[in-house]
């Protein structure tokens, strides 16, 4: 509505999701992966990054937004992939507003991913770095895997059950993190904990 509006401000004429989106960003694809062989679709680009929720992906078009009125006034593909990182901050900072009062030591706890610096990783390989950021005197919380539910429930990371199917909280209410499968940090933090 918001965006049929801002287009006519006469209209009642309410323009379908993909009418609409198409009108902000036109009909661009993206390519991901390690080889960016991958090409998905600009929305699908930006809601890998969030948490799906509303406010998330007005933040990351405001921010697109922005970068394009510094440019040509239009947002393409490249401006999406351009504030990616600055969305990448935005998110971190609000998980840290977060889980602060869960977690007081959570800017040393994402210090803690930086340093692992992979996306998927094992329980023990957190637990080692962690422990390696205790002996520098970083962290108050001393139990690891109490430290790893709150990032779960947080959706900060998730489980990988297979090399293709990852579980995040925001996606699945009632998930509960497993130990034993692999460790996976949420695409919309890569950036912001230096993960390429």
């Amino acid at each position: 509505f918001r965006i049929s509006r801002a287009l006519d401000s006469k209209t009642e004429k309410v323009l379908s999701f993909e009418k609409a989106w198409e009108k902000l960003v036109g009909k661009q694809t993206l390519r991901i992966g390690t080889r960016q062989k991958t090409e998905v679709e600009s929305f699908d680009f930006i809601a890998r990054s969030t948490y799906l929720r509303p406010r998330d992906f007005v933040k990351y078009l405001q921010a697109c937004a922005k970068e394009a009125i510094d440019t040509d006034g239009l947002i393409h593909a490249k401006t999406i992939r351009t504030v990616d990182t600055a969305f990448s901050n935005y998110l971190k900072d609000e998980l840290k507003d977060e889980l602060f009062a869960i977690v007081p030591d959570i800017s040393a706890i994402f210090d803690v991913i930086s340093q692992i610096g992979k996306w998927n990783f094992s329980n023990s390989e957190f637990e080692r770095a962690y422990r390696e950021q205790g002996k520098r005197g970083n962290l108050v919380q001393k139990d690891v895997g109490f430290v790893l539910q709150v990032l779960f429930l947080f959706s900060v990371v998730g489980n990988a059950r297979r090399h293709d199917y990852y579980v995040f909280r925001y996606l699945h209410r009632d998930a509960r993190i497993s130990f034993s499968d692999r460790i996976v940090v949420h695409r919309g933090l890569f950036k912001s904990l230096q993960i390429f």
